[in-house]
């Protein structure tokens, strides 16, 4: 005899539920958040800050920069600011940074 399986609704789905985007992660040794949809910041001392998941820019002057990622926006204050390199995804901050702050 068959059962009857009762769908939730409003929840998360099967997939979301289990956090395979978290265990591929774990198993492949990737850097936490790597597969979803969220900013990763890596910053080289106070001179260099490399943003992947940037779709665009906010504000740009020398002592502050402001860039929109998927989940709000990073301002990135300090001296001699600029952006050596910005491709679809990406941006390169140099200069002296004094400050990273998250914006929603």
């Amino acid at each position: 005899m068959k059962t009857k399986r009762r769908r939730r609704r409003g929840g998360p789905s099967r997939l979301q539920a289990t956090g395979i985007p978290s265990r591929v992660e774990r198993a492949l040794e990737l850097p936490v958040g790597s597969l979803c949809d969220l900013a990763r910041i890596e910053l080289s001392g106070n001179r260099r800050a490399v943003i992947e998941g940037c779709r665009g820019i906010v504000e740009y002057g020398e002592e502050t920069i402001r860039l929109n990622t998927g989940n709000g926006i990073v301002r990135f204050m300090g001296r001699c600011l600029s952006m050596s390199c910005m491709t679809e995804d990406s941006a390169v901050i140099e200069g002296i940074i004094l400050s990273v702050e998250y914006l929603s």
